[in-house]
C-alpha cells in the first residue's frame, strides 16, 4: 500500500483496529488478534475436519485481504497443532502457500509446545534469567555495596518479571520441567 502510519505511532494500533475491525469470523473457529498479529484457532476429535475448518477461515481471510489491499506474511505464517497424538493435522495454505507445520510457536513471549509440556519455554525463559544474572550480578552478587533491600528490589524488578511472565500458563508444567527455574 502506498499508505499507512509510522511504525510504533501513537494512533497505529487504534487505526489499524479500526481498519480491520470487520476480520471475517467463523462459527467453526476462534480468531485472536493484537495489533497486527493474528491468530486463529479450531478444535476438532478429528485432524481432518480440524484442518478443513481452519481452511475454510483462512481462505475468507484471503478474500478480505484482497478487498482491502492487505498482504499476509507468509513467510511469518506457522501452524501448530496441540495434541497428545501421534501425526499432524492435514497442510493448510494462505494464498496456495503451505503454511508450514512447527514443533513450537512464540506468541506474546510464550513458547507453547505441541503437547504443551511449556519445556522450550522454561528453558528459554532460564537462558534468560541466566543473562540477566549475569548483567546485574555487580549490583546484585557478594561484593555490592549496596543493602539486601536494594538487591531485593532490583531482583524485583529486573529478574522476577522473566520468570513469571505467563506463569498461569506454564505454571501447570511438570515439576522437572519447573524444577529447572
Amino acid at each position: 500500500m502506498l499508505s499507512g502510519v509510522p511504525q510504533g505511532s501513537i494512533l497505529g494500533p487504534l487505526l489499524y483496529t479500526i481498519y480491520a475491525a470487520d476480520i471475517p469470523q467463523s462459527n467453526k473457529t476462534i480468531i485472536s488478534t493484537f495489533a497486527d498479529d493474528t491468530v486463529i484457532f479450531t478444535t476438532h476429535p478429528y485432524p481432518t475436519i480440524a484442518s478443513a475448518n481452519l481452511q475454510d477461515h483462512l481462505h475468507s481471510i484471503e478474500n478480505w485481504t484482497r478487498k482491502w489491499r492487505l498482504k499476509i506474511n507468509e513467510n511469518k505464517s506457522k501452524h501448530i497443532t496441540f495434541t497428545l497424538r501421534r501425526g499432524q493435522c492435514p497442510p493448510v495454505y494462505i494464498n496456495q502457500t503451505v503454511v508450514p507445520q512447527a514443533e513450537t510457536i512464540k506468541y506474546f513471549g510464550l513458547h507453547f509446545d505441541k503437547r504443551l509440556t511449556w519445556k522450550n519455554h522454561i528453558a528459554t525463559k532460564r537462558k534468560q534469567l541466566e543473562h540477566k544474572t549475569l548483567e546485574i550480578s555487580w549490583l546484585i552478587g557478594k561484593h555490592s555495596p549496596l543493602s539486601l533491600e536494594n538487591k531485593l528490589l532490583i531482583y524485583k524488578a529486573v529478574l522476577k518479571p522473566v520468570w513469571t511472565y505467563g506463569i498461569e500458563l506454564w505454571g501447570c508444567a511438570t515439576k522437572s520441567n519447573i524444577a529447572v527455574i
